[in-house]
C-alpha cells in the first residue's frame, strides 16, 4: 500500500509538472509579447518627450504672462479676504452663544438615557410584580372556588333561614327616591327575605367604578322596602346620585338586633301569605 500510495503521489507529481512546465511556457510567452509592448511604449514616450519640448518652449512665454495676471488676481483678492474676516465676527459671536446650548443639550440628552434607563428597570419591576399578581389571582381564584365548594357541601345539612343572612346578596332596582337625598325605596320586601334592621353594603351596577356605600332597611312591606343611608359622621359620606330604574347589589353585612329571632313567625306569615 505505501508502495502504491507513493506511485500515486509520483503520478500527482508528474502531471503538476507538466502543468507547471506549460504554464512557464506560457509565462514566457506573455513577457515576450510585453517586453515588445514596451518598447514600442518607449519609442511613443520618446516621441512625445520631443513633442513636449517644443511646447515648454512655448509655454514659458505664456508662462510670464500667467505670472503677471496671478499677481494682479491677488491684489484683487486682498481686499476681499478683508471682508471675509469681518463677515466671520458675527459666526464667531452666535458660536459663542451657542456653546452653553449645546451643552445643555448634551446634558438633556444624557439625563434622558438615564431615565429611559431608571425606565426600563421600572419596567422589568413591574413585569415581575405583575406576575406575581397573576401568581395571587390564580391562588385566589383557586381558594374561592374551594371555598364555595366546601360551603355548599356544609351547608347541605345546613337549616337556612328564611330572610337574608350575612353575606347573601340580593339585586334590587330604585323605585322611587326620597326627596330628602337620604334614602330610597326598592323593589324587594319582606318576601324576598328582607327585614327592618338589617343593613347592607350596596353597589351601583351600572358604574363599577362608583364608591360602595351602606344602607339600613327601614319600612318593610311584602314587595317594597325603604332603604336608608347610613353615613359616617365624621365623612357625611353619601352615595352618588342614584336615578330611578337603578340597578344595585345588595349584600348584607349588619345587624338585626333582636328582629333575627322573628324569623320563625315570619316564615309562618309567608307560609300563610
Amino acid at each position: 500500500m505505501k508502495i502504491q500510495n507513493a506511485e500515486n503521489e509520483l503520478a500527482k507529481l508528474q502531471t503538476q509538472m507538466e502543468a507547471d512546465k506549460n504554464e512557464t511556457q506560457n509565462k514566457e510567452l506573455e513577457l515576450s509579447q510585453l517586453n515588445r509592448t514596451l518598447r514600442e511604449q518607449l519609442d511613443e514616450a520618446k516621441s512625445e518627450e520631443e513633442e513636449i519640448t517644443e511646447e515648454l518652449s512655448g509655454i514659458t512665454a505664456k508662462s510670464e504672462e500667467l505670472d503677471r495676471q496671478i499677481a494682479e488676481k491677488k491684489a484683487e483678492l486682498e481686499p476681499l479676504e478683508q471682508e471675509l474676516a469681518q463677515s466671520r465676527l458675527p459666526l464667531e459671536e452666535i458660536e459663542r452663544q451657542g456653546k452653553p446650548l449645546l451643552e445643555k443639550e448634551s446634558s438633556l440628552l444624557k439625563s434622558i438615557k438615564e431615565l429611559e434607563s431608571k425606565l426600563a428597570l421600572k419596567k422589568e419591576q413591574a413585569d415581575a410584580v405583575s406576575s406575581e399578581l397573576a401568581v395571587l389571582e390564580k391562588n385566589r381564584r383557586t381558594a374561592q372556588e374551594n371555598f364555595l365548594s366546601e360551603k355548599q357541601r356544609l351547608m347541605v345539612d345546613v337549616k337556612k333561614p328564611f330572610h337574608l343572612h350575612f353575606a347573601e346578596k340580593k339585586e334590587v332596582v330604585v323605585r322611587n327616591k326620597v326627596p330628602s337625598g337620604k334614602g330610597i325605596f326598592v323593589n324587594a320586601g319582606f318576601r324576598d327575605g328582607f327585614r327592618s334592621g338589617m343593613e347592607f353594603l350596596c353597589e351601583k351596577l351600572s358604574d363599577k367604578n362608583a364608591i360602595p356605600f351602606r344602607g339600613e332597611l327601614g319600612l318593610v312591606q311584602d314587595n317594597y322596602s325603604y332603604l336608608k343611608f347610613v353615613s359616617s359622621e365624621e365623612t357625611g359620606f353619601s352615595p352618588d346620585s342614584l336615578d330611578e330604574d337603578e340597578r344595585i347589589l345588595l349584600t348584607r353585612s349588619g345587624k338585626l338586633s333582636d328582629f333575627e329571632a322573628l324569623s320563625d313567625s315570619n316564615s309562618t306569615r309567608i307560609s300563610e301569605d
